[in-house]
Parts: C-alpha cells; structure tokens; sequence
C-alpha cells in the first residue's frame, strides 16, 4: 500500500494537513513526497482525527512507517503513531493475531511474544495457531528417509542428479 495513517496528531483550525504532515516528519529528517492528504472522520473535543496520507510509491510508505519509532524520542511528537493503511481484510487478520498474541502472553508472561510477516513468533520462532504454547512451530518432512520432525521452516535439497558423462566422437582426419 501507497497509504499511511497518522494517529495522534494536534488539530489546528486552517492548518493544512499536508503541512502537518511534512512537519511531523521533519523531525526526523524525512521529506515525503504526498500526492494527496487528509483528516478522516468528523470532527471532535475528544481526540484529533486520523490523517490518511497517499504516498507516491510502497516504499516511502514502509519507510515512513518506520520512522514511528524516532518520532516517540521528540517530545512534541511522542504521542504520534504512524500504521500502514491496510483494507478490511487484512484489519480483520490483523485483530485475530493480535488476539491470539495476547493469549499467548496471558499464558506464558516470561516469554517474548510478536507479530511479524502475518505470524506471531515467540523468542525469534513462529508460533502457529493450534499450538498451546510457546514452542516454536515444527514441520515434518514428507520424505521416507526423515521421519522425525526437524525444526527448519523449509524441506531438505532435493539430492543432485547428475547426467552420465556424453562420449566424444572423433572426425577422421
């Protein structure tokens, strides 16, 4: 996606969004290249309203994105978050693994639980979703030769196949 949100950022009356926009992330020593820019949802006293940002390509967004994190260091910007602006679908995917995430944490506190890549992981290893704990997933190989479980994400190489030595002919002379 082209589109990022920007949550938790001041209204001021006449200020343009796209202003806003190029401030927050100057901050941070980003210039982004919008193409368009606006408050969504109406108006309220309680919270300023999202910013929906339209970026020119993909990775403006990915890397904008990222600048969330710096932005949590500037006192002005601390309470500004920045998420990629995903369809219905992936929302709904989204709040199942968060779900299931916070599950997991409930039931083992000591371990380190994450999204990352559509999964949630535990201490660097994937986590499916019919485990019941935080063990990290392990796939069975569909070869007869391995028949335990190994703990690789990916099936062994395929054994080398190598054609039979093709004899010279000779031309007489």
């Amino acid at each position: 996606s082209k589109n990022i949100i920007l949550f938790g950022v001041k209204e001021d009356d006449g200020v343009e969004a796209k202003k806003v926009v190029v401030d927050v992330f100057s901050n941070v020593g980003e210039k982004p290249h919008i193409s368009y820019c606006e408050r969504l949802g109406r108006k309220s006293t309680d919270r300023p309203r999202p910013i929906k940002v339209c970026l020119t390509n993909g990775d403006a967004a990915i890397r904008l994105r990222n600048c969330g994190k710096r932005l949590r260091d500037i006192p002005a910007t601390q309470r500004v978050f920045v998420a990629l602006d995903l369809t219905h679908e992936e929302r709904a995917e989204r709040k199942k693994l968060v779900q299931l995430m916070k599950a997991r944490k409930a039931a083992n506190p000591e371990h380190h639980f994450y999204i990352s890549r559509g999964e949630v992981w535990c201490d660097n290893s994937p986590v499916t979703r019919n485990q019941t704990g935080p063990t990290p997933a392990v796939t069975t190989s569909t070869t007869p030769a391995a028949s335990s479980p190994t703990p690789s994400a990916h099936p062994p190489p395929a054994p080398s196949k190598t054609a039979p030595p093709v004899p010279s002919k000779t031309l007489p002379a």
